[in-house]
């Protein structure tokens, strides 16, 4: 089987770390795997962290650029080229994008998977209805998503879920050192990997909850694992400001991208997942693999993630003083959690290879779809 992976960049993000672990176990299944990125707009760290068995296609189109025609079709001759069976798009708009390799290779099967939240509410019905036409089914990453896909009149029999998942070889379980109880340690060590874009990722939240809790907890520290998206500079220097105002400059460190996520969440304490909106939340997944009691937004996706008991808690969305209450509990409270069972639960539950397995699965059946339909009447072998 020939699979491509469509997307607009390749940078630092949730979703560049998902597709090396996918189609890396994707090309371990004996799969042949090809990632294709439109733009000029690529992390090369990144990308040279890709399985060597997985084709890398540049389209070039240059970042923020419109309509584009001529690379619409080298994504369509690359299609054909390689004799794509699968193209995987991640996001609507790399679904539009593919029209003139469907209108050129019309038994080519589309997918898209949708990783966020807010997006189908925001899109207009053109572009719903023209994606709708393209795509032969719909992944959302958690149920909540799939609910809201569904608001936008889809068709339920196209809409599945899967969940988005890690390599669980990367993120083991950390036997931390006994220690005296958290809240009388020298240092309480509260930590979150995300690109710096406080408008969703609300690293703002996090730092403001710091602050309300820094006199009672003298030993409490942050640690914010991820470069600035593209645009958010001026966030990012606001966010520095204010760690500077509120004299919080020996407790609170942005490091910028964190090559060993791994190691980083196994030195920390706490895990702390502040985002506005989210769609799901791997971040917190591979938190919670190390066996790190997380604390989240009380938003679907990342509730979904959390809803056995023993793995974390939710605050509400935007509040730093519920954030900060829920801190102050952890703290507290840290020794009742058992951080082996933690890893255990969500190490079986969301591992790359039942992904892997689920992604297969949907992709034999379109295929198999595909072939009935070119034997039908009408369509000669």
């Amino acid at each position: 089987m020939n699979i491509m992976y469509l997307i607009f960049s390749f940078n630092t993000g949730g979703i560049e770390r998902l597709l090396i672990d996918l189609s890396a176990c994707m090309a371990g299944r004996g799969q042949h795997i090809y990632l294709c990125v439109i733009n000029d707009d690529i992390t090369e760290s990144l990308l040279s962290r890709l399985s060597p068995e997985v084709t890398v296609l540049r389209l070039r189109r240059a970042a923020g650029s419109k309509f584009s025609p001529r690379t619409m079709k080298a994504l369509s001759d690359a299609v054909g080229r390689y004799r794509i069976d699968i193209l995987h798009c991640q996001g609507i708009n790399c679904v539009l994008f593919s029209l003139t390799a469907k209108l050129f290779h019309p038994r080519l099967a589309i997918l898209n998977t949708v990783h966020d939240s807010g997006n189908y509410s925001s899109y207009s019905g053109a572009k719903i209805f023209l994606a709708n036409r393209l795509c032969s089914e719909t992944i959302a990453i958690s149920e909540s998503v799939r609910t809201e896909i569904l608001t936008r009149h889809m068709d339920p029999a196209r809409v599945i879920t899967i969940y988005n998942a890690i390599n669980t070889h990367k993120f083991q379980y950390c036997d931390r050192p006994s220690r005296p109880p958290l809240r009388e340690r020298d240092a309480i060590r509260v930590v979150n990997v995300a690109r710096v874009f406080p408008k969703k990722k609300g690293q703002d939240v996090l730092l403001d909850a710091i602050a309300l809790l820094a006199e009672r907890y003298p030993a409490l520290r942050c640690d914010f694992a991820g470069a600035a998206a593209k645009g958010q500079e001026e966030a990012f220097r606001s966010l520095q400001e204010s760690v500077r105002s509120k004299h919080l400059e020996d407790r609170v460190h942005f490091l910028g991208s964190v090559d060993d996520i791994g190691a980083f969440l196994a030195a920390a304490d706490i895990f702390v997942l502040p985002s506005r909106y989210e769609g799901f939340g791997i971040a917190l997944v591979e938190a919670l693999a190390t066996g790190l009691p997380c604390i989240a937004s009380d938003l679907e996706g990342p509730a979904e993630i959390l809803s056995a008991p023993g793995l974390g808690l939710l605050f509400k969305a935007g509040d730093p003083q519920s954030l900060a209450d829920c801190l102050d509990r952890m703290i507290s409270g840290y020794e009742s959690y058992d951080r082996r069972q933690i890893s255990a639960y969500v190490r079986a539950r969301y591992s790359i290879e039942e992904m892997t397995d689920r992604h297969l699965e949907l992709y034999r059946r379109l295929l198999r779809g595909k072939s009935q339909e070119k034997q039908a009447p009408g369509h000669p072998m």
